[in-house]
């Protein structure tokens, strides 16, 4: 059929481009296949970015390796409007302004991420390595009827490499500065001619504290992570495939831990004359117990394909576990008495997904994806500790929110004409969530409490999407998406001593743009879009009548707005450079937002205030103020973001030297509703230089990231006890070697 042989070739053509896409099954020769036509799975089927009518950046393994992008944080330098912060424990990711301040244990955020086309719902799930990845997919705006719930800023695509019929492998070392030393390989290995493959990949990843430790007589530790992949590939048929994949791993980190309290604002100050308060980047001081945040994890699937002569017939099956420890010196200052506030968070996910979806492939004006999707869970807190001055203020809060939810969906494609396209799909959705718990005072020692039922809500929701696409030429596209997400309601794991819940959040998406190729060297993406947002699901730290530890309490806010558009473009000047430029504007504000508040510096208002009782004569810990946050700015939503991406392809020496050089700009990002906690506008450069003698799989590169060194805000965690920041390394810059067989 025409429309295989044009995604085979665009397959081998495709350049390792980011790009923004669109929607449907292209009519076209294997001719029209050139310069930045990538094949994307934005809607469960293979088909050209330009046909899909959603915005999507894509990048490939190539680009990934040449941005010397090796996690999921260095995502944003190469996405505009993406942005992936860390709060406290866990991952924030946020696209367009759309993002999570709720956080726990089986509170998922409102961007779902995707491995291998498993949802990952822990949040501590958000940050990882890509040692053996294919491409990334981030797929902006609400994606509720493919994709479901909890994506109503977006999804992230993330799909590793699957068992080829070749022997064929990869390892790579590099060695950087903070005896950053980085492991990886990959090997695949049949073991039947076209019948069965396996691989095996893994990595080792380990590095020191950029941190500069001011407290006397004490040391910081570094972080450290492993994670081996193995999968099996079996065509029982030739019309049939079976992919089983099985990945642990561990990841020992900082980042939660070391931080900085702005301006010195930390409740370490009142709790003793004797203490030490960092005040400048990078610095830190901390007692005695705080530990590295332990990570382990365990990931299995199952991906099953019967291709029939109407379509493909989808199973993936999913199971993940996720357990995290460690103990965080919440107030981020050391007290020579050996006071201060303490969280001893244990938090535990383990979820069972299944989907079954089939995608018709008929060479009519009518096609089809329609599907359903089954998950049972849990998570919770094993414990959440919290211990301030005196031990009878100690707390161990015990939960476990369940989770069973189910989805049924489908999308019909429609070509009215050889140019005009429609689209039109729903999704209905059901969540069912249950929150038991138990809490200990004054003794960490005492075991779990008697665990006692909470409570039990369910939710559900039809969300639609109806799409308009029109070709303007063979090569390019301009269309309209309207379409609805939704984030389920929640229960808050970390507040058990009365109702706490949060209904579902909801969005309304208006997007138009255009994506094409323009002759046989530039490609072209712009799109512009309205968001109506609706009941926000967002917390606040307050200490509860009774209490003396700070909880965080759920609130849905009123309403919310997002305009903004979108330009990428790429162009090849000729085989030896080419460049990407990618920018972002978007106005996110909060229409009304007056059921919340922030947490003010004491010294900012005369009363008693906070955890220590009066109000103290410094800078010491926060308060809980009542605020109405409409008009505001919404919160890890930067107006402008850009990227700029140039490549130069040299023979140098016998072989191929490859240059690349990356700025990535943001403007100001505020983490606080007030704007109180701000990240000042900043630019990174990021630089690669690679060579790679002819026919010899060698490659050797040196690299430098933040060139610059600039001290940016990487996440932020503002409580009762500090206004605590944490720092994204400064300049770093290594070399690596690289194999490929």
């Amino acid at each position: 059929m025409r429309k295989k042989a044009l995604l085979l070739a665009a397959s081998c053509l495709a350049l390792p481009l980011g790009g923004t896409a669109f929607a449907q099954e292209s009519e076209g020769s294997a001719e029209e296949a050139g310069y930045g036509d990538i094949i994307v799975t934005a809607q469960r089927r293979a088909e050209l970015s330009r046909d899909v009518p959603i915005s999507l950046t894509t990048l490939s393994a190539d680009t990934l390796s040449q941005a010397n992008i090796t996690d999921t944080v260095g995502l944003e330098m190469l996405t505009p409007s993406l942005k992936l912060d860390r709060q406290g424990n866990f991952t924030a990711p946020a696209i367009r302004g759309i993002s999570a301040t709720v956080t726990g244990p089986a509170m998922d955020n409102n961007v779902a991420i995707y491995v291998d086309g498993v949802y990952m719902p822990s949040t501590t799930a958000g940050t990882f390595d890509l040692p053996d990845v294919e491409r990334v997919e981030v797929l902006k705006g609400p994606q509720g009827t493919l994709f479901g719930r909890n994506a109503t800023g977006g999804a992230i695509q993330v799909f590793t490499r699957k068992p080829s019929y070749e022997t064929e492998g990869m390892v790579s070392a590099s060695y950087g500065r903070f005896d950053d030393l980085f492991l990886k390989g990959w090997i695949n290995l049949p073991v039947t001619t076209d019948r069965a493959a396996i691989s095996v990949s893994g990595y080792y990843h380990r590095n020191d504290t950029y941190y500069k430790n001011i407290r006397p007589n004490s040391s910081l530790e570094g972080e450290e992570a492993w994670q081996i992949r193995g999968k099996l590939r079996w065509n029982p048929t030739d019309n049939l495939e079976v992919v089983l994949s099985a990945a642990y791993g561990q990841r020992s980190e900082t980042f939660a831990i070391y931080g900085t309290p702005i301006n010195g604002n930390s409740v370490t100050r009142v709790l003793d004359t004797n203490f030490i308060v960092p005040t400048r980047p990078y610095e830190v001081a901390l007692n005695d117990d705080s530990r590295p945040q332990k990570n382990e994890s365990l990931d299995l699937s199952a991906r099953i394909e019967l291709s029939l002569d109407s379509g493909t017939l989808t199973s993936i099956t999913g199971y993940l576990t996720r357990d995290m420890t460690n103990v965080l010196d919440a107030d981020m200052g050391y007290a020579a008495n050996g006071l201060g506030i303490n969280y001893r968070p244990g938090s535990f996910d383990k979820y069972l997904s299944q989907e079954v979806s089939y995608s018709s492939d008929m060479d009519d004006a009518l096609n089809y994806t329609v599907g359903g999707y089954f998950a049972d869970g849990e998570g919770g807190w094993n414990p959440l500790g919290v211990d301030a001055p005196g031990a009878a203020t100690d707390i161990s809060i015990y939960s476990t929110q369940s989770v069973k939810t189910f989805a049924a969906f489908g999308e019909v494609y429609f070509d009215v004409t050889d140019r005009l396209s429609l689209i039109g799909g729903l999704r209905y959705s059901w969540e069912e969530r249950k929150l038991t718990g138990g809490a200990v005072f004054g003794n960490f020692a005492a075991g779990r409490p008697a665990m006692l039922p909470v409570g039990k809500r369910s939710w559900d929701s039809f969300t639609p999407r109806a799409s308009i696409r029109y070709e303007l030429t063979p090569t390019s596209n301009v269309y309209f998406t309207y379409s609805q997400g939704f984030k389920s309601g929640v229960w808050n794991s970390n507040n058990i001593f009365g109702v706490d819940v949060v209904n579902p959040e909801k969005i309304k998406s208006y997007e138009i743009g255009y994506k094409g190729r323009i002759g046989d060297a530039v490609t072209l993406e712009a799109a512009a879009f309205h968001y109506d947002y609706t009941d926000m699901q967002t917390t606040f730290i307050v200490v509860l009548p009774g209490q003396s530890v700070p909880l965080s309490l759920l609130r849905n806010a009123d309403s919310a707005r997002v305009n903004g558009f979108e330009v990428d473009a790429s162009i090849k000047f000729s085989d030896m450079f080419d460049v990407r430029l990618a920018g972002a504007y978007v106005d996110a504000k909060y229409k009304k937002f007056v059921n919340t508040a922030i947490a003010l510096p004491c010294t900012d208002f005369a009363q008693p205030c906070g955890v220590t009782g009066p109000t103290p004569t410094r800078a010491g810990n926060n308060d809980t103020v009542a605020f109405d946050a409409s008009g505001r700015r919404m919160i890890r939503a930067p107006d402008f973001t850009a990227t700029a991406t140039a490549n130069a392809h040299v023979p140098v020496g016998g072989g191929m030297l490859d240059l690349t050089g990356s700025v990535y700009y943001s403007s100001a990002v505020t983490y606080t509703l007030d704007g109180r906690v701000r990240q000042p506008s900043f630019a990174k450069i990021d630089a690669r230089a690679a060579w790679t003698p002819e026919d010899s799989g060698l490659t050797i590169s040196i690299y430098g990231k933040n060139l610059t060194d600039k001290a940016v805000l990487g996440g932020a965690s503002i409580t009762a006890v500090a206004d605590a920041v944490h720092w994204a390394p400064p300049r770093t810059y290594g070399i690596q070697v690289e194999y490929r067989f």
